[in-house]
């Protein structure tokens, strides 16, 4: 596993308590969603990792108007790690934090970056648009403590684990 995902997990600790799609009413959000698609699905629970074989994990950042999120996605048996880091209001460029952080600490199995501008997360349609434009399935979820992130396979994302376990 990683190591450096392991230490922010266990500084930060977060958990994942109901995620909606973007369909469901939903107050109007803004904010940017960047996305390091991995080239592997692993289980945190079990401590496995392979090439990915269609669902791939991923590392991602909610970047909202009232706070900054990472997540990170196991896509073997669909567990999330949600962190809230608060506001990053003090770094200058937030988005391009995230990008760093992604490349930085999962450059070996990082397949690709996504950015996604959002206006409006809950408007489905226009969701699905971001989301197509980049080739991307599944769909966008809002989580009800507040952070959004992609859903590459639609399953049912939620916390299995925590580090320590």
């Amino acid at each position: 596993m990683r190591v450096s995902a392991l230490i922010l997990s266990a500084i930060l600790g977060a958990g994942l308590m109901h995620a909606s799609t973007a369909a469901e009413t939903n107050p109007s959000k803004k904010g940017t969603l960047v996305i390091g698609i991995l080239a592997i699905e692993s289980s945190y629970a079990q401590n496995t990792e392979r090439p990915s074989r269609g669902t791939p994990d991923t590392v991602q950042f909610w970047i909202g108007p009232d706070s900054v999120w990472r997540i990170r996605t196991y896509a073997i048996d669909h567990d999330i790690h949600p962190h809230r880091l608060g506001d990053l209001g003090t770094v200058k460029a937030p988005t391009e934090f995230a990008r760093e952080h992604i490349k930085k600490h999962y450059r070996d199995v990082l397949a690709s970056t996504v950015v996604l501008d959002l206006a409006d997360v809950s408007d489905a349609k226009a969701a699905q648009r971001a989301l197509a434009q980049h080739r991307l399935k599944g769909s966008l979820e809002i989580a009800k403590s507040g952070f959004v992130f992609w859903n590459p396979d639609g399953g049912p994302y939620r916390t299995e684990t925590s580090p320590g376990m």
